[in-house]
């Protein structure tokens, strides 16, 4: 709840199916577009988890086995956002080359997309970005910043929306 008072508007998660199930009760009770990504710790795709059927016929979740299906659940993602221009930021540990079919996509769509890559060290890179920016680019930035998508570890995921929040 605390998260959507901040503007959240899609929560994405990595979790098991128990877990999943869990959250897709809440998001579907508070219409929040939940997309839940199934692997196993080492990162392999898992086999399928049984989602609950939505009780109002909404389905607020969409399950996505990597890397199959995420380039494209991405896509609908934005689109149903309606987002024409947004970051994705990512860590040295996303493969970045398995994007370009994403990033095909969007530019057929007219999607304006900036990707950043993002360190270990999360402030540092709001630093030296903030530091180098005049006022209003400033301003339209943190404005796009309202339309990220995050490829980061859930640490680094934490660590940014703090850094971005606080």
């Amino acid at each position: 709840c605390d998260l959507m008072t901040q503007g959240i508007l899609a929560l994405v998660t990595s979790t098991g199916c128990a877990s999943a199930n869990a959250l897709q009760s809440l998001t579907d009770a508070m219409h929040i577009p939940h997309l839940f990504v199934q692997r196993n710790p080492g990162g392999s795709p898992r086999t399928a988890c049984h989602l609950n059927p939505s009780p109002d016929g909404e389905a607020y979740t969409l399950a996505s086995r990597p890397p199959v299906r995420l380039n494209d659940v991405m896509l609908r993602l934005v689109t149903e956002l309606r987002w024409q221009k947004f970051v994705m930021f990512y860590d040295s540990e996303y493969d970045i080359r398995g994007l370009q079919s994403f990033l095909d996509q969007a530019s057929r769509l007219g999607l304006d997309v900036s990707l950043q890559k993002v360190d270990k060290n999360v402030s540092h890179v709001f630093t030296s970005l903030f530091t180098t920016m005049k006022t209003e680019e400033l301003n339209r930035y943190r404005d796009t910043l309202r339309r990220a998508i995050l490829l980061l570890s859930p640490l680094g995921a934490h660590s940014f929306i703090n850094e971005v929040g606080g």
